[in-house]
């Protein structure tokens, strides 16, 4: 399209000679900098003339309600595929494919939440397909579980998450912070979410208030880095994992199951600090963010606000880029030790998205597979309490005969 358009211009300035060679397209694409990259995000699809009234209409809830950054939250869902590995790997140089595996497609969605603060991170929602899974028995889970067909959020599962789980751990938080028992919670307008009128608790101090259509990739807090490290630091544990198993990567990958999944994300949910999550809220409330890390000199102090705000958005914008290139970076390490080859940090961006390459299934491809997985794990055999006690005093009588010491007997009795 680039060289296109260029012998179109060409032809309008009636150079004759110009041909748009791929020497040519090489040569200015070094000259000018320009690189390929995947289209990822819905930015372009947001509507930006959006965001400064609902950045006013915000404050001004702040201001009536009498809310600092610790009675403020955000919370929103993403899908992940939690036994997927990249589909790259060395080969020798006679070898035209690389032979892989059946593609993982094992998905569970999850709630992620907090505050402005950084102080108070919920425990994450986790929506999966079994509504028992085997591999939960005698497991403690440290998340909240729910199930759904299709493993994805209803309006009904996010109302029960939010008057079971939310205002229970939002009140309890403010009263360790001896603060008022009021908050916000900011959420988008996915269907899956219910009207405000029926998010609210009873004397009505903590509500919800809803974004903008289409501003989500520019104003949402958790959209900003909060859930693409709490993913990042999640598979670099499910990397870990693999590369300290002894076996090879698929015998690794079938071992590990939903509670395993369940306990990195828990963990990657424990690396996420206070500075970052503070960071990723500088668009909705900018000023309350400077406020709360003073990051000006006392030479700056007659600096207009504006040139101030601007100069640390580019600060705090290159810290958060820093934090997340440095994950990547271990990420890319861990990769190419568990699964040698050339790996970008593009590559890590797509892999880190869950996008499933193979498209849509439908509903009965993934109940066929999970009734796969469920025939293939291994049967639970339930022991009746007779044949306990019967074994029982067999051994005891067995004892006796093979003159076992007095002790041992009453032990076993």
């Amino acid at each position: 399209m680039l060289k296109q358009k260029t012998l179109m211009l060409s032809k309008s300035l009636n150079i004759s000679t110009f041909t748009a060679s791929d020497g040519w397209l090489q040569r200015f694409k070094c000259r000018q900098g320009v690189r390929f990259l995947k289209i990822t995000g819905e930015k372009l699809s947001s509507n930006p003339e959006f965001v400064y009234p609902f950045k006013e209409k915000f404050k001004e809830i702040i201001r009536e309600h009498g809310l600092n950054s610790n009675q403020l939250y955000n919370a929103n869902e993403t899908g992940l595929y939690w036994q997927l590995l990249p589909d790259k790997t060395y080969v020798s140089i006679n070898e035209k494919t690389a032979p892989g595996m059946k593609t993982s497609k094992k998905r569970i969605t999850f709630l992620g939440c907090s505050n402005a603060s950084g102080l108070h991170k919920l425990k994450p929602l986790i929506i999966g397909k079994s509504k028992t899974p085997r591999c939960f028995r005698n497991f403690k889970n440290p998340l909240i579980y729910r199930n759904t067909k299709n493993a994805w959020m209803t309006g009904q599962i996010f109302k029960d998450w939010f008057f079971e789980n939310f205002v229970l751990e939002v009140k309890s938080f403010l009263r360790n912070m001896n603060l008022p028992q009021k908050a916000v919670l900011l959420l988008d307008n996915a269907p899956s979410h219910p009207s405000a009128e029926e998010l609210k608790n009873a004397d009505g101090k903590i509500f919800v208030m809803f974004l903008p259509p289409n501003v989500t990739p520019l104003n949402q807090p958790v959209d900003q880095n909060i859930l693409r490290l709490t993913k990042l630091y999640y598979r670099n544990s499910l990397l870990s994992c693999v590369a300290a198993s002894e076996e090879s990567i698929g015998t690794a990958l079938k071992k590990i199951t939903l509670r395993d999944a369940i306990l990195h994300l828990s963990s990657a949910r424990d690396k996420l600090t206070p500075q970052t999550i503070i960071k990723c809220w500088n668009n909705v409330m900018p000023t309350t963010a400077t406020s709360m890390n003073e990051r000006f000199d006392d030479a700056d102090d007659n600096v207009p606000l504006n040139i101030l705000q601007h100069r640390w958005r580019n600060e705090t914008e290159k810290e958060n880029l820093d934090s997340i290139d440095s994950v990547i970076r271990d990420t890319i390490s861990l990769l190419e030790e568990v699964a040698p080859a050339q790996y970008k940090s593009t590559d890590v961006e797509e892999w880190n998205e869950d996008v499933n390459k193979e498209g849509d299934r439908t509903e009965s491809q993934e109940e066929l597979d999970t009734s796969e997985n469920e025939e293939n794990e291994p049967p639970v055999i339930t022991i009746p309490h007779a044949t306990v006690i019967k074994a029982l005093d067999t051994t005891i009588e067995w004892s006796k005969q093979n003159m076992i010491h007095i002790s041992d007997i009453i032990t076993l009795k």
